[in-house]
């Protein structure tokens, strides 16, 4: 009988450094992960008010973030990051997606 090894899909996490603090998260979304910022992603697209897309925007940081250690409130990323910042977050959570999705290693 073969045995496939799922445990060997999971990567590296991913660290983001803000000031002197650092957030840890795995590099391996799980299906919930995925469903949650899916719906923010589509509430984005609905909204045209620039004050309601920051706020998601916050809301999503805010949810790839508690994946680590502590949980990450909106508010605290309002407060900390600077919305290029944000931006900078999910565009770099999204391009290591794709590098593992395009691995053919992992």
């Amino acid at each position: 009988m073969k045995i496939i090894d799922l445990d060997l899909l999971v990567n590296e996490p991913i660290t983001f450094k803000i000031g002197e603090e650092e957030f840890t998260v795995p590099s391996t979304p799980s299906t919930q992960l995925v469903l949650q910022v899916m719906d923010i992603e589509n509430k984005v697209k609905k909204t045209k008010d620039n004050k309601e897309q920051i706020y998601l925007l916050a809301e999503m940081v805010a949810t790839l973030l508690s994946q680590g250690e502590r949980k990450v409130s909106i508010d605290e990323v309002i407060q900390k990051f600077s919305v290029i910042q944000m931006k900078k977050v999910i565009e770099a959570y999204q391009q290591k997606m794709m590098e593992i999705n395009t691995n053919p290693n992992s």
